[in-house]
């Protein structure tokens, strides 16, 4: 299991007000969820096309509890769940960094394996749900 993901807020996070735009949250999420998929030896740029496989959103949740501005550092604290034997949930929890850490928000996304052919429901494969396993 990869530990959790880090980075600073940039300048296209945020909004005219300065501070990050709503939908930028889930992807900074996303982007742990890469990273941590990375971190286990699944390389998406063609992992998905050989399994022939998608896993879209299906449903998707945010706690919005902490402004984040340009330049702040944030950890995301990424935790899985296998759903069924085709679907699964990421729990998010990040945190604005410095002398003292905040909570900025809690996010949920939940996913399903789909061919990618035929659009129907596909039992996760094998390396995914290694990864799912490894919690």
């Amino acid at each position: 299991m990869s530990g959790p993901y880090e980075r600073t807020v940039r300048f296209a996070d945020v909004d005219a007000a300065g501070f990050v735009f709503f939908a930028r949250y889930l992807a900074i999420c996303h982007e742990a969820y890469e990273h941590s998929l990375q971190q286990a030896g699944i390389e998406l740029r063609s992992y998905f096309v050989e399994q022939r496989t998608l896993l879209p959103i299906t449903k998707s949740q945010a706690q919005y509890l902490a402004p984040l501005q340009s330049g702040e550092r944030v950890r995301v604290e990424l935790s899985r769940t296998r759903l069924s034997d085709s679907g699964y949930r990421l729990d998010y929890r990040m945190v604005r960094l410095g002398a003292q850490e905040k909570l900025a928000g809690l996010f949920q996304t939940e996913h399903l394996a789909i061919d990618l052919q035929t659009l129907e429901r596909k039992p996760i494969p094998a390396a995914l749900a290694q990864w799912l396993a490894a919690t």
